[in-house]
């Protein structure tokens, strides 16, 4: 029995011994896999961590296959190949790796060598808690039946933690729950890793120290105080990865076995193109010799890659308009990403890519208005100073798109485009006569002649309140459209303004009179590109949204909320677009997003981009008071940026933020609000229609549509209509800190642009979206020039079921049903004009229109 158990464990220790032979800097054992290209606990966060750091694999969002060879060049060591792969879905990340490794040799009586391959597979889970991996691996092992490794299995635990940029914290304990090998426990190895950034990315350290807990016993003899029974010894280690260009890296690592008291290393180098990688090292190991480790990574996130010079294609029409939704996604709902935020980004990391020599842009018609228009520009000038050469090709298009394109070094435009550069128009409906012959009359009760959307369903033509804001708006947005456009272009305006007054320009009338610089088709853009530059560069076509890039910042950056209130203010959870007309935003889940963020002590500021016309008064209410509650009582700076149209109710939100940001041309004000009440007895009687109502109170049937107001019933609408004026006045005197008499001198249903409206104090900077942000994270205390987190969820939809019928029935045919032959904008405009009324017995503050550019 003595020399049986005496056996075994030499047995055992051969084992050990060779399994050192597979180290190039770790201390392994039995339970070990393959070796690793400059591996190290703390750092480890790609699909290899499945065999190093289980906690790491939580940092690996991506969609990651890894193949390792390694590689011995002498007659002691093993070789070995293995497959990891990784996927990430939310804050989990599931994995699965397979290993198949050489035969150990053997340096003892042979009880558990074989010459036959062994074959360990893994299968890891890891969860994320914000700087926090927590992972768990389970190994087993397969061989030759009968032999030390087949049936063997193990667990692998760890945890990783980055709190800061510069600092990195791991501890494993890997080979749990390990059985015996012959007469001798495998007990687990435990390893403490820590990771510096001392100079953020460009060099990255770690250390780490590897045990054993050992059992109580009689010691092992062979060789003398080296080896404890449980396997593996005590060590430690130090790694270096050096960023010495965009996609290189120099790598390098040192360890020291205290239990045979050796130094060992190895060094390597690693190459990102996009998304491949490729890194080898060469290992020294006093026990193993020479070995060598090869490793090829494919994964869905892009790493920095190198890249020639390029001109850089942005096809406007594609970038700027939503990916359509699948009906799957309509029923259960999401975030409907914003293309015009995803574009401007697009521009500003080209603007910063040294590789992009010039930004080729093109449209044929974009979506929106003016004040996005000038974001566009913004960042076009943002490229042009970043010394990119941009070119803008105006296939066909009006004066939004020409707008945009002036921002440009160069326009060009196709030889037969359809040129509508006419200058602007306001267009207004009236259908009262049309209802009058209907039989149907809408009561409404409103505060200020210039709360004018009740006109619509009472008037014939147009008040002379709503003319005088009208001209008022185009005289100023008119203007600056031709200052802007004539300084750009050198021309004079009042030859601009002649130009424009001809409706519709021939190209070659454009290019003669000094609006584009030349005429030419899509497959001369490179070779404009080449005269510009005086060299030819490849044209490469830019997408959107941006490739998935992979993040390698350690710890979170400061996190400033992006709030949307996009659409038609409304109660309950926001409603999604199918017809593409009108997009409701609801209070609910406007309310939710604000109130996880003010309750969330990681976003250090909120902005809220407001690009509403507005609608329910209550709904907008609630949006204010939750703002309020981020500002005052979770002490949250709040920032306003309003896109296109900012009024009414889309107004009343804004106030209710720390500061407001516009576009010189946003549509915003229209300080007021409004009840409607349709009353259809004409059209019922006409029809052959008879009500007969039993009630129980005077007023029972107010809303309903079977008979009008009467005059006491008139005179509470007005005195509830009066009473929520007041608190509008009193919210933007308030925010605006003005008084109510200033608020109402600028109120009762005035609309301004954005410029007037800074003029009249009822809004603070002239800026867009970034301006916005900037200023939110210098409220938070953030300098100019730090990295910040952008958390922008888009706009939460989610769809009822009468419309899904109409997403499956789709715009074109409801069109063609319901409006016959009348075209789209006027069809638009006047199912937009319906829905001002809103639902029965609510307040209204909405704006009456809008100015669409075209």
């Amino acid at each position: 029995m003595t020399c049986h158990r005496a056996a075994s464990r030499a047995a055992a220790l051969s084992l050990l011994f060779a399994g050192a032979a597979w180290a190039q800097s770790f201390p392994t054992a039995p339970s070990a896999g393959i070796p690793l290209v400059v591996d190290s606990s703390a750092l480890d966060d790609e699909a290899t961590a499945l065999s190093s750091s289980p906690g790491g694999l939580a940092f690996a969002r991506a969609l990651e296959f890894e193949y390792v060879r390694a590689q011995s060049f002498s007659a002691v060591g093993q070789s070995g190949d293995g497959l990891f792969v990784s996927a990430g879905a939310g804050p989990l990340v599931l994995g699965i790796s397979t290993e198949w490794m050489g035969s150990l040799p053997c340096a003892a009586p042979a009880l558990f060598c074989n010459d036959s391959r062994t074959h360990r597979m893994g299968y890891g889970a890891a969860l994320r808690l914000g700087n926090l991996g927590v992972g768990v691996v389970r190994h087993t092992w397969s061989a030759t039946p009968g032999t030390s490794y087949d049936g063997f299995a193990a667990w692998d635990l760890g945890l990783t933690f980055r709190p800061l940029r510069a600092l990195s914290f791991a501890f494993s304990v890997l080979g749990v729950d390990t059985p015996r090998l012959g007469l001798t426990d495998l007990n687990p190895r435990f390893v403490l890793g820590v990771g510096v950034r001392p100079l953020g990315e460009r060099v990255t350290l770690g250390a780490d120290a590897i045990a054993s807990k050992c059992d109580q016993g009689e010691a092992a003899t062979f060789p003398p105080s080296r080896f404890s029974r449980c396997g593996a010894g005590l060590g430690v280690r130090f790694t270096g990865d050096v960023l010495v260009s965009k996609t290189v890296h120099v790598l390098g690592q040192v360890f020291r076995d205290t239990t045979f008291d050796r130094w060992s290393g190895q060094v390597g180098v690693s190459f990102d193109l996009g998304h491949l990688g490729v890194a080898y090292s060469q290992a020294v190991n006093p026990l193993s010799g020479s070995q060598g480790s090869l490793r090829v990574r494919l994964s869905s996130e892009a790493w920095p890659s190198p890249s020639m010079r390029h001109a850089a294609l942005v096809k406007l029409d594609e970038t700027l308009n939503p990916a359509p939704r699948s009906l799957w996604s309509l029923v259960l709902g999401g975030t409907q990403r914003d293309p015009h935020a995803e574009t401007l980004a697009a521009l500003h990391k080209l603007a910063m890519d040294d590789s992009v020599a010039a930004v080729v842009l093109t449209s044929s018609g974009m979506p929106g208005g003016m004040g996005k228009a000038d974001e566009l520009r913004k960042g076009i000038e943002g490229l042009r100073l970043a010394g990119k050469y941009v070119l803008f090709f105006l296939e066909s298009g009006g004066d939004l798109e020409y707008y945009v394109a002036t921002a440009a070094d160069r326009i060009l435009t196709a030889p037969q485009a359809g040129l509508t550069i006419n200058g602007f128009s306001a267009t207004a409906l009236f259908a009262a006569e049309g209802l009058h012959k209907l039989g149907v009359k809408a009561e409404f009760v409103r505060v200020g002649a210039y709360k004018n959307a009740p006109d619509t369903f009472t008037r014939q033509d147009m008040s002379a309140e709503q003319r005088e804001v009208q001209n008022a708006l185009l005289d100023d947005v008119y203007g600056r459209f031709v200052r802007e456009v004539a300084g750009r272009r050198h021309l004079e305006e009042g030859k601009l303004k002649g130009l424009l007054d001809r409706g519709i320009l021939r190209p070659q009338e454009a290019v003669n009179g000094g609006l584009f610089d030349a005429l030419g088709y899509p497959g001369e853009l490179e070779e404009e590109v080449a005269k510009a530059l005086g060299k030819k560069v490849p044209l490469r076509e830019v997408s959107l949204p941006g490739g998935n890039e992979r993040k390698v910042r350690w710890g979170s950056l400061p996190r400033i909320a992006l709030i949307r209130v996009e659409g038609t203010i409304s109660s309950g959870a926001s409603q999604g677009d199918v017809l593409g007309l009108m997009a409701s935003v609801g209070s609910d889940s406007v309310v939710k997003q604000i109130r996880r963020a003010a309750d969330d002590p990681r976003v250090r500021a909120i902005v809220v981009r407001i690009d509403s016309p507005g609608g329910d008064g209550n709904a907008s209410d609630l949006i204010w008071r939750e703002l309020q509650r981020a500002r005052k009582e979770k002490h949250k700076p709040v920032v306003a940026s309003m896109g296109d149209v900012a009024a009414s109710g889309g107004y009343y939100v804004a106030v209710g933020c720390d500061e407001i940001f516009a576009e010189p041309s946003t549509i915003t004000g229209s300080i007021g609000v409004f009840s409607a009440k349709i009353d259809a007895s004409e059209l019922y009687e006409k029809l052959g229609l008879h009500f007969e109502t039993v009630k129980r109170g005077q007023s029972a049937d107010l809303l309903g549509t079977t008979r009008p107001s009467t005059d006491a019933e008139r005179k509470t609408l007005q005195a509830w209509v009066d009473s929520f004026y007041e608190q509008f006045v009193a919210r933007v005197a308030e925010g605006r800190k003005l008084t109510p008499e200033q608020v109402d001198k600028v109120g009762r249903g005035r609309v301004w642009s954005g410029q007037q409206a800074q003029e009249q104090g009822l809004v603070d900077k002239l800026g867009g979206l970034e301006d916005a942000i900037a200023s939110a994270a210098a409220r938070a205390g953030l300098h100019a020039g730090d990295e910040l987190e952008v958390d922008d969820h888009g706009r939460a939809e989610a769809l009822e079921l009468s419309q899904l019928a109409a997403a499956a029935v789709g715009p074109a045919q409801l069109f063609g049903a319901a409006l016959g032959g009348v075209p789209r904008r006027e069809a638009v405009r006047a199912l937009r004009a319906v829905s001002l009324l809103g639902e029965p017995g609510t307040v209204r503050a909405v704006l009456p229109y809008v100015i669409e550019v075209r």
